[in-house]
């Protein structure tokens, strides 16, 4: 009997196959992770939430005062928060609310309501401020 030398002996195709498979699956995975994506910082989408709620309460802000408010409390009381959440002097509007249809007490804490001047960007280096 003649028997013929092998390089392969039995069962050793199958852990061939599975490495293989594995080795194409990894460059694969590093492939698309190699391909540029722009994904938002959370900072970004917070910013980007914000501005679309600034430009909601703004139109609104030009809606109530092309409106009117006539002397219906709760569009003035509306209308004065807005003003102060945008950042605005609530101070005239209240004075002209309250000369047309008189007194309210929300509406004084409104005038009462402090400013807050928008933040600007500073660049202050403090151990280096003669460069």
């Amino acid at each position: 009997m003649k028997h013929e030398l092998s390089v392969r002996e039995r069962g050793q195709v199958a852990p061939i196959v599975v490495v293989s498979i594995a080795v194409l699956f990894t460059l694969a995975s590093a492939g698309a992770n190699a391909i540029p994506m722009h994904r938002p910082s959370a900072a970004a989408l917070r910013a980007g939430e914000q501005r679309t709620i600034i430009a909601q309460r703004r139109a609104r802000i030009m809606e109530l005062t092309a409106s009117g408010d006539h002397c219906t409390p709760a569009v003035a009381h509306e209308l004065a928060r807005s003003l102060v959440f945008d950042g605005r002097s609530a101070r005239a509007y209240v004075d002209d609310y309250e000369a047309r249809c008189g007194a309210d007490l929300e509406m004084d804490r409104w005038r009462a309501a402090p400013l807050v001047a928008p933040k600007s960007p500073t660049y202050w280096m403090p151990y280096f401020s003669s460069l």
